[in-house]
């Protein structure tokens, strides 16, 4: 999909909202009702929900039974489910990967895109020595939703709102210039 193709389905998304013309995590409104979920996530049963996206994000192939995967085609995903300005449910975690000769494979929990769901999807990240897992993690998360929406906006050839400018991984796959596509 070029970005021309991809700001007239958000244009024809925006004019008929009831439209199921793109899916919800790519529309701006799903994500920030999202972003107002986690605002009232408590910390707590967060830290606890989360703690596997985390250490599968640090090593992923803890969750891989397959050889010889290709390192650079994980993706580890988790599934949130919300409603009403609070998160609901957390699912397993999910890993997304392709063996060396091209085989694509998946464990845990596929994404179903209903309404009232967000998908966190990025590939294995090296933490810097020092971080803090119940410190810092949550900002982790936020960011990544907030880089979401700035890809979005980038996917159509446009310049996100400022408050979504931020640094980080988003969605993984645009067709704008790139920048969040790692």
């Amino acid at each position: 999909m070029t970005q021309v193709e991809a700001r007239a389905r958000f244009a024809a998304q925006q004019e008929f909202p009831d439209a199921d013309i793109l899916s919800p995590m790519w529309r701006p409104e799903h994500i920030k009702a999202g972003i107002e979920a986690f605002s009232n996530y408590p910390m707590e049963e967060f830290l606890d929900d989360f703690r596997e996206y985390y250490d599968a994000l640090r090593n992923p192939m803890q969750y891989i039974d397959d050889s010889p995967v290709d390192k650079e085609s994980i993706i580890v995903n988790v599934i949130v489910h919300f409603n009403d300005g609070e998160v609901l449910e957390v699912s397993d975690v999910g890993i997304h990967y392709k063996l060396t000769d091209g085989s694509e494979h998946r464990t845990g929990p596929l994404p179903s895109y209903p309404n009232k769901e967000l998908i966190f999807a990025m590939p294995e990240l090296e933490f810097a020595d020092g971080f803090e897992y119940e410190e810092e993690f949550a900002d982790v998360i936020m960011s990544h939703l907030m880089a979401q929406i700035r890809d979005i906006y980038l996917n159509m050839g446009e310049d996100p709102p400022a408050e979504y400018r931020v640094e980080g991984i988003g969605k993984l796959n645009i067709v704008g210039d790139g920048i969040g596509a790692t």
